[in-house]
């Protein structure tokens, strides 16, 4: 209880990039933390979250509830930093490192949002994928999320150009059906999820139960 408390009372610091998205498009970050709530909606039994692309770690406190091991990892040092200043705790941990290819540890929940779309199709998310596959028990939930590939039109320039490895829901589906038994696929609009129709959606999620071990 007394973790809990201090962890309630320390003071958050944004990054300057956090602090510029916050003021010129808030509602990003509403979208960012609804598409966050789902995934700790569906994880919601597991003890222990890896999260791949953790960036700041904003929902770090909503995958571990408190009480969770935590450990999220990614390539950008300021991002981690931060996530470090404001999130860290005895159970919650932050990792600066390229994480394709990695065996940390074995979690109970791999969480990886907006991410995948930055990897390059072939080695890269072989390696995204076969990093999922040896950090999760056997039983372990997977929760992918990223744009759809129907949303490019609508997007930025500058998102186009890091969005390099797009999907629509079919792909998605068929990609992680070759990891997991069983794979649900959700839509998401705004904050609202969805199983609507597929090429209508801005945001899709994939999740991925039951992993097929790899021979």
């Amino acid at each position: 209880m007394k973790n809990k408390n201090k962890q309630a009372d320390k003071q958050i610091r944004l990054s300057p990039h956090m602090a510029y998205n916050l003021k010129k498009d808030p509602k990003r970050l509403a979208f960012v933390l609804a598409r966050y709530a789902f995934a700790a909606q569906m994880t919601d039994n597991c003890e222990s979250i890896l999260e791949l692309g953790c960036s700041e770690g904003v929902g770090a406190p909503m995958l571990h509830k408190g009480t969770k091991k935590y450990l999220g990892l990614d390539l950008d040092a300021p991002a981690i930093e931060a996530a470090e200043k404001n999130f860290s705790t005895d159970n919650v941990r932050f990792e600066n490192t390229n994480f394709l290819g990695l065996q940390e540890s074995i979690f109970d929940a791999v969480v990886s949002l907006d991410v995948i779309e930055h990897i390059l199709h072939g080695k890269d998310e072989d390696a995204f994928f076969k990093t999922i596959s040896d950090n999760i028990h056997a039983d372990g939930v997977c929760v992918i999320g990223t744009p759809n590939e129907t949303s490019t039109p609508y997007a930025s320039p500058e998102s186009q150009k890091g969005h390099v490895n797009m999907f629509d829901a079919n792909r998605l589906k068929s990609t992680v059906e070759k990891h997991f038994k069983t794979v649900l696929i959700f839509s998401m609009n705004d904050e609202v999820v969805h199983t609507g129709y597929y090429p209508m959606s801005h945001y899709l999620f994939a999740v991925g139960c039951n992993k097929i071990e790899q021979g």
